[in-house]
């Protein structure tokens, strides 16, 4: 079946758990005025509260329902509030200073207008998604002319798409919905208006002027008579790119492990068969190995599990992929000639990682088939590489909102703790922590600070060891620290590796409301030394701690009974004398 426009910007074939918004915010000009109908019709669509905002308008100071109804507000400025109509027009051709002031003169424009539509993202901390401009079809002043010039619309609307770029960064809880680029994909000739309208009017083909025209000595047909008008798919899309983009910010289903196949899967045949020095790589395995770097960059640990020969595996490898990937690419192999499920098994051990994080990718059926049913819960595929790269790098769950230094040094640190695991094997619990030489370091962050993205990203993450399950929205969490929570974050080192960021603790008061920590870290008792440190900070005779039993936290449910902690009523308390010792093979430090 041929690939439905609507989901080819955003793959749903890793999508497992449905994400319904339950409400949002359109702010925009006439072309968003189509946009509640629209959306609300969609499989996963929601109300939409809808504010006309042309020129300088000025919100409310709340919106139509309470703030926290809202999931998140989309912002569509037009383009002729911030490039007045005539105002390039009218600029003689060879002024090329009148271009560059009108530019600056619009730069500024920008700024103050997206600063009037940020009110409720600036004084609430409503998540926003803020529209660029629609980019011209064509050099309205010819195709023969400098394309990469001020005076060409199409490269001026560029640099006012930059421009707001630039200025969104200034913003918390904000980001691009990039209209333009889904135009563009879809074929702007089926939804933008400059083929009828002037450049900078920046809407949507319709039939609105036909009841205008009505008077005319020779009759004009509709819009929808003469040109192909795609609007209610287009929106349709926009609104699919909208929920791709929430279900990465909300962590949900992320893929965490893609696990690799070789043979037919890498690439093309069984390598070992090839006497001409090997398969065919141009192509889809090009294509999937650059996917795959661009995953790992991405924070993605990459794993191999095939049926082979490993000393002929790695004397195949470097002449084959050693352009593209190396072994070192991936955190961990599996070469044998034992059943893939058992493989697969031990690496979701050493990964500390569950089923439901992790993606299988294998030619064959059989082994596709024996990987579901000894895994329910993993993701597969492998049936057709035309689909592989599209899916692994433009599927919501296996994106991120940013790269954090611990996304960028994930295959490392998880390599470090597959050797760690190693020598767990080979001593005495207690001879192991002494020889790891830990270092914990621990602080308190605000929600400016630049290590909050990382938090905020293990949190809405982090399953096994998460003391109550709970996600938290950046607006619900930032609200939260400002009336007086506090979020603690603490780094972890040891002779094998830096692991960066691994824990993060919420505390209101003298009550620890949710601890979480990756497992990368499990079993060295660093969740001990976090938890001493938070009690040291506290002021009173008790204090609490709040656990709540969830399908996957089975790891964590006995941290407050080790830490001293006694089960009354709901919660777990302690007194705060005598204090929680650190363990003794671990050094607190002020910073890693």
């Amino acid at each position: 079946m041929k690939i439905h426009d609507r989901v080819f910007r955003c793959p749903t074939d890793l999508s497992v758990t449905p994400l319904h918004p339950k409400r949002i915010i359109i702010i925009g000009s006439c072309l968003a005025s189509a946009w509640p109908a629209s959306f609300k019709t969609a499989e996963t669509g929601c109300p939409a509260d809808y504010i006309l905002f042309n020129n300088f308008s000025q919100l409310a100071e709340h919106p139509p329902q309470p703030v926290e109804d809202y999931d998140f507000q989309v912002v569509q400025l037009p383009i002729r509030s911030v490039l007045p109509d005539r105002a390039f027009f009218r600029l003689g051709y060879h002024d090329i200073t009148a271009y560059e002031k009108l530019l600056e003169d619009a730069k500024q424009r920008l700024s103050q207008f997206l600063a009037a539509a940020m009110r409720w993202n600036t004084e609430h901390g409503l998540l926003t998604f803020v529209c660029n401009f629609l980019v011209p079809q064509q050099n309205p002043m010819g195709r023969l002319l400098p394309r990469y010039d001020l005076r060409n619309f199409v490269y001026f609307t560029e640099k006012l798409n930059e421009a707001l770029a630039a200025e969104l960064g200034k913003y918390q809880n904000t980001h691009l919905l990039d209209i333009d680029q889904i135009v563009s994909t879809l074929g702007r000739r089926y939804f933008q208006d400059d083929v009828v309208c002037q450049s900078n009017h920046g809407a949507a083909l319709s039939n609105a002027d036909f009841a205008d025209d009505q008077e005319r000595l020779e009759p004009v047909p509709q819009m929808t008579a003469l040109y192909s008008i795609r609007n209610h798919e287009y929106l349709l899309t926009i609104w699919n790119e909208l929920i791709a983009m929430y279900r990465t910010l909300r962590q949900v289903d992320m893929v965490k492990l893609v696990i690799m196949d070789i043979d037919d899967t890498l690439w093309r045949g069984v390598a070992a068969e090839k006497a001409d020095g090997g398969p065919e790589m141009e192509g889809w395995p090009l294509g999937l190995a650059d996917a795959l770097g661009y995953l790992k960059r991405r924070g993605v640990l990459l794993a191999i599990a095939s049926k082979n020969d490993e000393s002929l595996l790695r004397k195949l490898w470097d002449p084959i992929m050693g352009v593209h990937l190396s072994l070192e690419d991936f955190a961990a192999h599996k070469v044998n000639w034992l059943p893939k499920a058992e493989n697969i098994k031990e690496l979701l051990r050493e990964m500390n990682l569950l089923p439901g994080n992790v993606l299988f990718v294998d030619d064959n059926p059989v082994e596709r088939a024996s990987i579901q049913a000894a895994f329910p819960g993993m993701r597969v595929m492998g049936s057709n590489p035309y689909l592989w790269r599209r899916i692994l790098l433009w599927s919501a769950e296996t994106q991120v909102a940013g790269i954090t230094a611990e996304s960028g040094a994930r295959t490392d640190m998880m390599r470090a703790q597959v050797e760690r695991e190693g020598a767990r094997q080979q001593m005495s619990r207690g001879d192991f922590l002494a020889s790891l030489s830990l270092q914990l370091a621990v602080q308190e962050i605000n929600a400016k600070h630049e290590r909050f993205p990382r938090a905020l990203e293990l949190i809405n993450k982090t399953n096994q060891f998460n003391t109550t399950g709970k996600r938290w929205t950046e607006q619900e969490l930032g609200a939260a620290l400002a009336k007086g929570t506090k979020l603690l974050i603490f780094s972890v080192k040891d002779n094998f590796t830096a692991y960066g960021v691994v824990g993060v603790v919420i505390v209101k008061g003298t009550r620890i409301e949710q601890f979480v920590m990756s497992c990368r870290v499990a079993g060295m008792d660093v969740e001990i030394g976090a938890v001493s440190q938070v009690l040291k900070q506290m002021k009173g005779e008790r204090c609490s701690a709040v656990l709540i039993d969830t399908e996957l936290n089975l790891l964590c449910r006995d941290l407050y009974p080790r830490c001293g902690f006694e089960k009354v009523g709901e919660d777990w308390e302690r007194s705060l004398q005598p204090r929680l010792e650190m363990p003794e093979h671990i050094q607190l430090v002020k910073q890693l």
